[in-house]
Formats: C-alpha cells, sequence, structure tokens
C-alpha cells in the first residue's frame, strides 16, 4: 500500500516548528497525510467532511476521519492496492437519539448498518470485507465529523498539544467538540513545505502524470489543423488524458487564446498541458504549427532552446529558483529572443504549484526555494508577441543526488502538421 507522506520529512519539520501533530482538513492534504481521496472530495463536494491526524510521536496512532458511508470504499481501495495506511478509523453518522458517549466523553451517533445482505446470498471476497468492516465500525458512529476528530486527537494524546492546521476553522471545531485546550496553529504553507520533497510513491506516479499528459498534448497537437478552434483542440487533449487513465486539467495556448479564434496556417502556437494521474500533476510544454514553420520561428524557437541548454547546468542540488530563471533568462536573451521574460521555476506535485505560497497574490508569486533532491519541479518558459505568434519550452524533472533526470521524453523540436 502506498504511503505518499514524506514521514521523516513532516516530523522533522513538526519538531522545528514546535508542533505535536499535523491536522489536514483541506483534499490535498488529508490525501497526502493519508494516502486516501474521499468520494466527495470534490471542488463541490462537502466542506469539513474529511480529516487526517498525524501526531509527531510515532508511538501515537495516526487517524483517518470519514463519512460512514465511505467505509465499504475503505476496503474497495484497499483491494486494488490502494487506500490508507492508517488503521485508526473514525467514521460518523448523525446524532443518536439516546444521550450515550463513548468512554473518552465524546457523543455516540446513531448506529450505522449500511445496505441490507441479500438472504443466503454468496458473497465475493470484497463483499466479505464489506460486511465485516461495517460490523466492525457500526456501532462506533461519531454525531459528526468534528467529534470523530476529537476521538482521533484524543486517542493520540493530542488534547493539550499544539497542532498544525490547514484549515482556520479547526480550532473552534475542536473547541465545539469539548477540547478546548488544543492549540492550534493556522500554517497551510508548511504542508507544501513538507510536500516538496517527494516520497518513491510520489514518484512513481508523477513518473505516469508526466508520460500521459504529454502524450495527450502530443495527440492535441498532432491534430491540428488549418481552421482548428482551442475548443477542439482541447477537448482532444481531454479525451486522450481520460483515454490513459487520467483527467485533464487545461491545455493552454496562452490566457487569451488564439488570436483569430482558429489556428491560422505557419502561425506559431504554444501548447501547455496540465493533467492528473491519481492526483498528482503532469505539466508539459512545447510549440507547433500548421504548414510550416519560418526561418523566424525556428530561429527564435533555437533561442528558447538556448535557455533549456543553460538549465542544465542548473538542475540540481543547492540551486535557488531565482539562479536557474535569471540564468536561463539571461541565456535566451543572449541568444537574441531580446524581450524574453525569466521562466518560471515551480515546483509540481498534488498543486499545479506545489511550493508554499502567499494568499491573495499573482499566481506564480512564492517564495524562492532551494533544489533539493527527489524534488519535482519544472522550468516554464512560454514567449509571446501580439501580432507575430508563441513559443514554448518546458518539461519536467526530477532533482537527484548530483544532478536531475528529465521526466519528460519527447524531443525539442516544433510540432509540424498539415
Amino acid at each position: 500500500m502506498d504511503v505518499l507522506l514524506n514521514k521523516e520529512r513532516a516530523t522533522e519539520i513538526m519538531a522545528r516548528e514546535g508542533l505535536d501533530a499535523l491536522v489536514a482538513q483541506l483534499p490535498v492534504n488529508s490525501y497526502y497525510l493519508s494516502s486516501y481521496w474521499g468520494l466527495f472530495n470534490t471542488p463541490t463536494g462537502y466542506d469539513g467532511a474529511y480529516f487526517a491526524v498525524f501526531p509527531r510521536d510515532p508511538s501515537a496512532p495516526a487517524a483517518l476521519v470519514v463519512p460512514a458511508l465511505e467505509i465499504r470504499r475503505l476496503e474497495t481501495e484497499r483491494d486494488k492496492g490502494l487506500g490508507t495506511w492508517m488503521e485508526n478509523i473514525y467514521a460518523y453518522t448523525g446524532p443518536a437519539d439516546s444521550d450515550t458517549s463513548f468512554p473518552d466523553g465524546t457523543p455516540r451517533g446513531v448506529d450505522y448498518a449500511g445496505w441490507m445482505a441479500a438472504e443466503l446470498a454468496e458473497f465475493t471476497p470484497l463483499e466479505e470485507q464489506w460486511r465485516a468492516i461495517t460490523e466492525r465500525l457500526g456501532a462506533s458512529m461519531s454525531p459528526n465529523a468534528f467529534y470523530a476528530l476529537a476521538r482521533a486527537v484524543r486517542a493520540a494524546g493530542l488534547e493539550q498539544a499544539r497542532l498544525g492546521v490547514d484549515d482556520a476553522r479547526t480550532g473552534g471545531w475542536l473547541a465545539g467538540a469539548g477540547l478546548d485546550g488544543v492549540h492550534c496553529d493556522y500554517c497551510p504553507q508548511l504542508f507544501n513545505e513538507i510536500r516538496l520533497v517527494k516520497t518513491p510513491a510520489e514518484l512513481a506516479i508523477m513518473s505516469h502524470a508526466a508520460h500521459i499528459n504529454e502524450m495527450a498534448l502530443l495527440v492535441a497537437a498532432d491534430s491540428m489543423c488549418e481552421g482548428s478552434t482551442w475548443d477542439e483542440l482541447e477537448n482532444m487533449y481531454l479525451m486522450s488524458m481520460a483515454q490513459q487513465g487520467g483527467r485533464g486539467v487545461y491545455l493552454m495556448c496562452g490566457v487569451g487564446e488564439l488570436p483569430a479564434a482558429r489556428v491560422r496556417r505557419n502561425e506559431p502556437v504554444f501548447f501547455d498541458a496540465l493533467g492528473q494521474y491519481r492526483h498528482y500533476h503532469g505539466d508539459f510544454g512545447r510549440c507547433a504549427v500548421v504548414g510550416e514553420a519560418s526561418p523566424e520561428q525556428r530561429k527564435r524557437h533555437a533561442h528558447l532552446l538556448a535557455g533549456w541548454e543553460t538549465a542544465q547546468e542548473y538542475l540540481r542540488p543547492g540551486v535557488r529558483y531565482s539562479e536557474l530563471s535569471a540564468a536561463v533568462g539571461d541565456a535566451v536573451r543572449k541568444a537574441g529572443l531580446r524581450h524574453f521574460r525569466n521562466p518560471v521555476v515551480h515546483s509540481v506535485g498534488l498543486e499545479h504549484t506545489d511550493d508554499p505560497k502567499p494568499f491573495g497574490v499573482q499566481p506564480q508569486t512564492k517564495d524562492d526555494q532551494v533544489l533539493q533532491p527527489d524534488m519535482i519541479v519544472n522550468v516554464d518558459m512560454p514567449h509571446t508577441e501580439i501580432g507575430w505568434g508563441s513559443l514554448h519550452m518546458e518539461d519536467t524533472v526530477r532533482i537527484t543526488t548530483y544532478g536531475h533526470e528529465r521526466l519528460s521524453k519527447t524531443g525539442f523540436e516544433i510540432r509540424v502538421s498539415e
């Protein structure tokens, strides 16, 4: 069973910050801590429905909080080799009719029986697992997610602890569930800091995410013809991602999309694809043209390649994002693309930009980071000139002990279609 969480790094950062445990409510963070993605963890899902608790003390039990209807799915995911590594599961239903409590003093919820079982049926092994977990947990329901979370916190001995949380409401929720001695530090960026260095399980997932996202972009780029709309090309990308078991986020050719609303012959167009596999992102960019790439387009493309060649020297541990970005930008401008802006360097993972970042700022604004082994980063090199066209070069790389390796596999040539 995959463990996504970098436990050693999380423990070190908690010790540095004086935290006794992490409590995650946001989908990407609860998934990261627990390796379990809730059925309703969607953009329009339910707020405050899932929690994961990871104590700094390895002898204290980690725990996952889920709605009662989810407990069968825990077994289904486990059967697929996925699901949570956390043994302590706290589920909830609704308030019980009688005033009864658990030994820890938190109130009980109504028992959960799940769906009825057919009489005299022969059950599959998975159905037997469904029945077993329902029988095991069904009489231990809390009345809501907050009381279930309070049980998890109490079981780990954290009633007076300092918790790092990713939702500013968590302290109030716990106080309302009887834990007013807990101190909650709202520190969502801390979760991002932990996630910067990937585990082997994450690296395997992200390698596949990079591959299928790259392939889907190439399918879309190679389908481009004169008169194509961007919606048609993006739909091709999204279909290819779905066919490969992923989910497309977007295919972009610049924020304003195509300047003439449709692809024109011999017009340079950049493709930037962002997609997901098992909730981890792949991010990849190239440039394409219908008809023939002009000498000017090839010359400017060569300028971008000069920047990428320079990037190879800086993609190694100990280098700052800012150093890498400035060196690449200088190389592209020196090669001849005078108005090229410094590229964006960013971490990739459960978020498109996985770096710690402040709120309410221009996207891609973030603290400068130092590259470390097993970070996954992108060097994002778009260039647009209104009235001429656009170019792009973007690859995903893993930082290694002595340098880097590309997760992208495609060459750097301009994609040309008729």
